[in-house]
């Protein structure tokens, strides 16, 4: 009752101050963080309801049946609380609870993206064109709508399909054909039980994790979709090479071979370890002072090229506008506590072989680049240091300013690769589902 009351309040505090600012829209904003707007001259009058008890729709999962045309179609019973006029249904991979993790999301997604609403309880219902396959996890999900058309509660249950029928043993051999710091070069060999196979690579244990995060998205029912999707289908024998590699990172390729029918054999998992860089001597880094380029509207930039030794396992580098550098708050001291972080999150942080870096700048202004490395046994070496001014320009600097710390423009580009994320993601149209009674 309170929270009624409080409702109340705040609605009627909230049209008197709309009132007086003449609004023409009143909008009423959902937890899960959708809205919905009305025009104020369309609105008669706002009122309350209470309707005691739960109104939702409660799924009881019986079974996973085949079909006669090989499709999968689900079994469960559907009961209607009291107060639940009618509900919508939808079956989902179960990679989606990871964005519906509340009731009143998966009620707004249900409400918003899932067609057709069912006024009847199911004793015996049969759910056919839910698009699941084998041996992968999904859920249903319900949410009940009130006489006032509100959805209110929801209802899941998760199931497991069975595993198909595999036709012979279809897998796939491989072989390391090489392997530096930063390069890996394998061959894939099919037997004969094979018609199609699949490879990824990932840093190690991350997989799963790349699945859980884009398998909603991307419409992905198990790990074998998205090593199908994001590798290269081969037929016959295959020699990949990736490059750009993390050296002393341990990496693995995950291999999906399929049957004759395309169902998934046992995924097969090659790990592989890049070769560490470094030595046991002292690490530097040389640095050189390229050209400046840019311009006044799209802002400046300085190239700087860090080379390190054969010592260095890797290295940070960095600018900094001298000005900032002799205040108390940096020196050498504040440069060599912001270089010797370590942050996997950037991934231009740590360099492996010679940086090219086109860092944003002012015209007519002195800088100091930095660097510092470590040695194979995770030593710091000196401070690597050079001082330069950038030359004026014909035109008039942009207004903003650059900021203290010099900010990349460029970086190393991240090329795409098997087993990396493509860009031109696309959401998967709705499933036609249709549940029906059976007897």
């Amino acid at each position: 009752m309170k929270r009624v009351l409080s409702f109340f309040v705040l609605v009627m505090t909230s049209m008197i101050m709309f009132a007086q600012n003449n609004p023409n829209r009143l909008i009423v904003h959902e937890k899960s963080g959708n809205f919905k707007g009305f025009l104020t001259e369309r609105v008669d009058s706002i009122s309350f309801a209470k309707i005691e008890g739960r109104v939702a729709a409660d799924i009881d999962f019986k079974e996973v049946v085949e079909m006669e045309d090989g499709s999968l179609a689900i079994k469960m019973a559907i009961t209607r609380t009291a107060d639940c006029v009618a509900f919508r249904i939808t079956c989902l991979p179960i990679t989606f609870m990871n964005y519906l993790t509340t009731e009143d999301k998966i009620a707004s997604y249900l409400d918003e993206n899932v067609d057709g609403m069912y006024w009847q309880d199911f004793e015996e219902g049969l759910m056919t064109g839910a698009e699941i396959t084998y041996d992968a996890t999904y859920v249903l999900l319900t949410v009940g709508y009130d006489k006032y058309g509100i959805p209110c509660g929801t209802s899941k249950a998760e199931f497991t399909t069975p595993k198909a029928t595999i036709v012979g043993n279809p897998s796939v051999a491989y072989t390391i054909d090489d392997i530096g710091t930063d390069y890996l070069t394998m061959t894939f060999t099919p037997n004969d039980d094979t018609s199609g196979y699949s490879y990824c690579l990932f840093e190690a244990g991350s997989a799963q994790e790349q699945f859980n995060m884009w398998g909603p998205m991307m419409g992905f029912a198990n790990l074998g979709d998205m090593i199908k999707a994001w590798g290269v289908p081969c037929y016959i024998p295959d020699t990949h090479t990736w490059t750009g590699l993390t050296p002393g990172t341990d990496y693995e390729v995950l291999i999906q071979p399929w049957d004759e029918n395309d169902n998934y054999g046992e995924m097969i998992y090659a790990p592989v370890t890049t070769k560490s860089q470094g030595g046991d001597g002292v690490a530097e880094v040389t640095i050189e002072i390229g050209q400046m380029g840019g311009n006044a509207t799209d802002g400046y930039y300085q190239v700087v090229t860090y080379t390190p030794n054969d010592q260095t396992k890797y290295f940070h580098d960095m600018i900094i506008a001298k000005s900032i550098y002799e205040t108390a708050e940096w020196g050498d001291e504040g440069v060599l506590e912001y270089l010797k972080v370590e942050d996997d999150t950037d991934p231009w942080w740590n360099q492996y072989g010679v940086d090219e870096a086109w860092w944003n700048v002012d015209p007519s202004t002195e800088y100091i680049a930095f660097a510092i490395a470590k040695n194979g046994n995770d030593e710091w070496g000196p401070l690597a240091r050079k001082e330069f001014s950038t030359p004026a320009t014909p035109n008039a600097a942009p207004a903003r300013k650059a900021p203290a710390v010099g900010k990349r423009m460029n970086g190393n580009t991240i090329q795409l690769q098997k087993g990396v994320v493509p860009a031109n993601l696309k959401v998967q149209p709705k499933k036609e589902m249709k549940l029906m009674q059976m007897k």
